[in-house]
């Protein structure tokens, strides 16, 4: 059980300096602790923050100022959160291309993507009755998920996993780096057999190499598993330049073991 957040599965432990045994931390809170070390890092370098000579603290010690940390930023968040859910002075109409509409905030919009500032500015959405943008490549869930990353800078699971395509083009499209860097790290995780080819197609879409890599690697090593499935018919008929890449990152990959 993680340390942190007494919720989910730990699958790797965290080794604290000075300690001889690590922390145990799931896929979720390692982000975190791992921001709030780099941090702690940051200030000792910096002198701008005085902590204890003796680093030494122990494993209690360790996780509750991660945890006091880690809570005070979700309260922060939480704020925004909910004046985005209860439209609290909301003052401008996001448009998906279908659905109801969501209200929310320019402010918001503006200092997570210099597109959608750009959006806001332009004199389409001045001039409408009510100020209004229209994101096409949404539909109504898609685009509350969006914006409630915008506001949250996180999303449950389960969340992710439906809508990952929709974010994952949405990031690049509207130059949103730390939506991009989420969904980057949050499909490496949930990298297996039955999505590899979706992950490889939404991968080349939005250029990302990293995940692209990662995709053909898992492929290659599972190739029949993957190969004699119903579905990669579909997907080479839909996709065959992928099919090709498959194909020679599988002979590089067999010309390599057989050298070796």
């Amino acid at each position: 059980m993680c340390a942190i957040c007494q919720k989910h599965t730990v699958t790797f432990c965290y080794n604290i300096p000075k300690m001889a045994s690590g922390v145990a931390i799931c896929n979720c809170c390692y982000g975190e602790v791992d921001y709030i070390k780099n941090s702690i890092t940051e200030d000792k370098k910096e002198q701008s923050v005085s902590y204890p000579p003796d680093t030494n603290w122990g494993g209690k010690r360790w996780v509750a100022e991660v945890m006091e940390q880690r809570e005070g930023w979700i309260g922060f968040h939480s704020d925004l959160d909910g004046a985005f859910r209860e439209e609290l002075y909301s003052d401008i109409t996001v448009k998906p291309g279908c659905g109801h509409p969501i209200r929310a905030h320019k402010f918001m919009l503006a200092t997570r993507s210099e597109i959608l500032k750009n959006m806001l500015a332009s004199d389409t959405c001045k001039a409408a009755p009510e100020e209004s943008i229209i994101l096409p490549e949404f539909d109504h869930e898609e685009l509350e998920t969006f914006l409630e990353f915008l506001y949250r800078g996180d999303l449950a699971r389960d969340q992710f996993e439906k809508h990952f395509r929709s974010l994952l083009i949405a990031a690049d499209k509207y130059e949103i780096p730390h939506l991009q860097k989420f969904s980057e790290q949050q499909l490496l995780r949930m990298l297996n057999p039955s999505n590899a080819l979706s992950i490889l197609e939404i991968s080349d879409v939005v250029s990302n190499e990293t995940l692209k890599n990662a995709a053909l690697k898992l492929i290659v090593l599972q190739y029949k598993e993957i190969v004699l499935t119903p579905g990669f018919e579909e997907f080479a008929k839909q996709k065959p330049q992928l099919v090709v890449q498959i194909t020679r990152a599988a002979l590089t990959y067999a010309s390599m073991k057989r050298i070796i």
